[in-house]
């Protein structure tokens, strides 16, 4: 087997892992959806989605963390590991602290005006902060295994946060404990748990003596400014859809918005598993001065593939799907799955964009993405006045997102058309080749 087979059928097995563990995040996530939607309502789902989407568009921008302490550490495997592991230690100190700060004070502002008479959720919003928190050291965590290529220890620690949802779900759902509240704390008790895994995990690694090199830290702290820009992006153009519906629409409008954004939103499996897999591998070809073109575009590819195949089955099974899902009260919300997997996908495919430039360390394109967000929410401000106009939203932002990043690219390896049309005229290639072979 060659070198290049050999890189290949790793990286094959790399991304079964890890797919595997999003997969199962996934599976678990979907159950605990569908769970929360028949035991709340549509009514009162909508809130939960709505405080669900805040989580993520306030933990989104920490992956930040991940990918940094991923690149520094696959980028020094050999002489630099001791410096690389002090960065991971300095960062999970120095975050984790820093965010149970803003939590703290986010709680005290949030109950000091639930005080002074202004309705607000003010439990199930002091859950959230802390919910958000949590996945500081959960992220970091599993940067530090990313980089090390131990994507199994990946997969578990990750895994664990969707699939424990469930069961803590209906354990919290059993106690004298406000529906609403126990999915959010059902959450932040999942991701405590998998963030404690993944530092019981690289224990050894955190035992590291001494502080790291300024110059490594350095690497580490200037790759954060644009990634983190770049994902507050991504999880604002993936979720202040929700929020937005829960703001313009009607409550059970609003929770027929959430649970159609579920199923459709499951698709973003595809670009998760694609890029914890190649963040690493395209930051060493960068290191080596090697052509990443290929990488981008392979990854472009199946998220394309895998979004028109969802489409094309939920054609004419989008009816039993919703009714399967959540039931004969959210039957409404089945008219809005094609397109939002269309604008899904899109989403898909700008993540991807955004994890390998990042990983190349070229920040002209992540920056654009931060501009995108800005344009979401000017749009759905005016444009927000139905559940199919906030999708159409959606698309096209996404859809703009990827014109700009061809006319960027243009006539580089980085081109997804350029990538993609040469990475199907080498499967051709190699097709005919093993057909002439065979006869």
């Amino acid at each position: 087997m060659t070198e290049d087979e050999d890189g290949r059928s790793s990286g094959l097995r790399s991304s079964f892992t890890v797919g595997t563990s999003l997969a199962l995040w996934s599976l678990g996530a979907f159950a605990f959806y569908l769970l929360a939607g028949r035991a709340l309502g549509p009514d009162d789902y909508g809130l939960a989605a709505a405080l669900q989407s805040v989580i993520i568009v306030g933990s989104t921008p920490i992956i930040a963390l991940q990918w940094a302490t991923a690149r520094v550490i696959a980028a020094h495997p050999n002489e630099g590991r001791q410096a690389a592991m002090a960065v991971y230690r300095l960062a999970l100190l120095r975050a984790s602290a820093f965010a149970l700060c803003l939590a703290v004070t986010a709680s005290v502002v949030t109950v000091g005006i639930a005080a002074g008479g202004v309705s607000v959720p003010a439990v199930p919003l002091v859950l959230t902060y802390f919910s958000t928190i949590a996945m500081v050291p959960l992220l970091i965590g599993i940067g530090a295994l990313q980089g090390e290529h131990r994507y199994r220890a990946f997969a578990w620690s990750y895994a664990s946060t969707g699939v424990l949802r469930v069961p803590l779900l209906a354990l919290f759902l059993l106690l004298p404990i406000a529906p609403v509240d126990s999915t959010v704390l059902a959450v932040g008790v999942a991701i405590g748990l998998g963030a404690g895994w993944a530092l019981f995990l690289t224990r050894k690694d955190l035992r590291v003596s001494g502080r790291p090199d300024r110059s490594m830290w350095r690497e580490f702290t200037t790759g954060l400014p644009a990634p983190g820009v770049a994902l507050a992006g991504i999880a604002m153009l993936a979720n202040v859809d929700v929020i937005a519906a829960k703001l313009s629409l009607s409550a059970t409008a609003a929770g027929l918005f959430g649970a159609a954004s579920v199923i459709a939103k499951a698709l973003m499996v595809v670009p998760q598993a694609l890029t914890v897999v190649l963040l690493p591998r395209v930051a060493e070809r960068e290191a080596l001065r090697q052509k990443t073109g290929p990488l981008l575009a392979a990854g472009i590819l199946v998220m394309f593939a895998a979004g028109i195949l969802a489409m094309a089955l939920f054609v004419p099974f989008e009816d039993a799907i919703i009714d399967i899902a959540f039931g004969s009260a959210y039957d409404d919300a089945a008219p809005l799955l094609i397109p939002f997997l269309g604008a899904t996908t899109l989403l898909g495919a700008l993540l991807i964009l955004v994890n390998h430039h990042v990983a190349r360390r070229d920040h002209r394109f992540v920056w654009a993405v931060g501009a995108l967000a800005v344009l979401q929410v000017v749009l759905l401000i005016l444009f927000s006045g139905s559940a199919g106009s906030i999708i159409a939203v959606d698309a096209v932002v996404a859809g703009v997102g990827l014109i700009i990043h061809e006319v960027m690219y243009f006539g580089t390896d980085e081109s997804m058309l350029r990538g993609g049309g040469s990475q199907l005229r080498a499967a051709f290639r190699r097709l005919r080749r093993r057909n002439h072979e065979a006869t």
